[in-house]
């Protein structure tokens, strides 16, 4: 998964950055999908445009019966393009918090902070790939990393 991620990030950031930068990565739609990994959940991405948006979620923690809500910014800073058939991609880091449920006397919040790579294909499809840092403001006072691949439908 490491190596996966390098050569991701190697290709994104050795594209031509001005390229990349003078035309816009999207503007403002919505993706509807799923992300599997921890958590798997339901996701929706509000795109602002840039290669940035508002990436919302619901589903399971940790594999098990724990329920999370997770809310995230990202912005986009690197663009590139995927091939000659007019997809694009987007290298972005973000910022956000997760709160889980499992019980009356198990809630936990914490910060987040995403880093991933978003691939929009030519068609309405875009996937995407992402490492969540983060840490445990209440009740798991505690660093952990969590993450998701996913697919999303563009609406």
């Amino acid at each position: 998964m490491r190596t996966l991620l390098a050569i991701i990030a190697t290709l994104a950031v050795s594209s031509t950055a001005s390229e990349a930068l003078a035309r816009p990565y999207v503007d403002g739609t919505v993706s509807l999908g799923i992300g599997l990994g921890d958590p798997t959940a339901l996701d929706a991405k509000f795109w602002t445009g840039n290669g940035s948006g508002l990436d919302i979620g619901l589903g399971l923690e940790h594999f098990d019966d724990i329920f999370g809500i997770y809310a995230e910014y990202e912005f986009g800073l690197a663009a590139f393009r995927l091939g000659d058939n007019g997809g694009r991609g987007v290298f972005y880091v973000g910022i956000g918090g997760a709160v889980a449920f499992k019980d009356n006397d198990h809630t936990s919040v914490a910060l987040i902070i995403p880093i991933g790579l978003d691939f929009r294909l030519a068609s309405p499809i875009d996937i995407f790939i992402e490492a969540r840092p983060g840490a445990g403001l209440v009740h798991r006072p505690a660093f952990g990393i969590g993450g998701q691949i996913g697919i999303r439908f563009r609406l």
